[in-house]
């Protein structure tokens, strides 16, 4: 990306940043808090370097891990988030969520082994298509899971407060925009496509500036009287059904 987008996405990531600790809403959200914290240095920083230089090489490899690792926690609070009040999908959905990319990650690097070979462009010899190929793996396991959490949230009625819907919603946008760029630079010969980067970058910012604007004070819960249809009181005795299997699985 060229540094206007990186300086673009960082300032999105800072204003979602200084929302989140302005409404005190760092302490609910604390890995995606990291995971904005991240992308606001590390955008700034790498802003004013060449792509092609040596020290953003360098810059690359060493912060493209901490990416994955703060963006495996920033979906496993989105799991949190989502079903805070069925413990055993959540404990069931993080070990799975897990084992997705170690399993993804290894098998996309044996196989990319197996057919490839010599990798793309003569990067063996640094190893960089091959840790290109495990970034994308662990980016799509992520996907993956979003994906699951928005089918939960468009099918059953959770009733989750406004920022969860909020969080979940806009972060699942954010990691998918990400899956599809890395997926789209991934059939381009040298491993980037300037237009993806662009328009991912742009998303990026009006998805952080847009969640933070929605989001809202946390306030002390207050009980109201609600009345469900038999369709929703269906669904939530499939899940509580779900959660209570998963819970003994979990257990075991």
């Amino acid at each position: 990306m060229d540094a206007f987008t990186e300086i673009l996405e960082s300032v999105s990531a800072m204003i979602a940043v200084g929302r989140l600790v302005y409404l005190g809403l760092g302490q609910r959200f604390p890995a995606l808090l990291a995971f904005l914290t991240y992308i606001a240095i590390v955008s700034l920083a790498v802003s004013i370097l060449h792509r092609s230089s040596v020290l953003y090489f360098w810059i690359y490899i060493a912060t493209a891990p901490l990416e994955c690792i703060f963006s495996i926690f920033a979906v496993r609070e989105l799991f949190t988030l989502t079903f805070d009040n069925y413990p055993g999908i959540r404990t069931v959905g993080r070990w799975a969520m897990y084992a997705g990319v170690g399993i993804s990650a290894g098998l996309s690097l044996a196989l990319t082994r197996i057919f490839w070979g010599t990798g793309a462009d003569g990067r063996h010899k640094w190893g960089l298509f091959y840790f290109e190929v495990a970034q994308r793996a662990i980016v799509f396991s992520l996907a993956v899971a979003i994906v699951a959490i928005v089918f939960v949230l468009l099918k059953y009625p959770l009733h989750l407060d406004t920022n969860a819907y909020v969080s979940c919603a806009f972060f699942s946008a954010l990691f998918l925009s990400d899956a599809a760029r890395l997926f789209i630079n991934g059939l381009a010969r040298g491993l980037y496509n300037n237009y993806a980067d662009w328009g991912e970058a742009i998303l990026i910012a009006l998805v952080l500036m847009s969640w933070a604007l929605l989001l809202r004070p946390q306030t002390a819960p207050v009980a109201r009287i609600a009345f469900s249809s038999p369709g929703e009181d269906h669904l939530l005795q499939q899940l509580n059904s779900l959660n209570q299997l998963m819970s003994r699985a979990a257990r075991r």
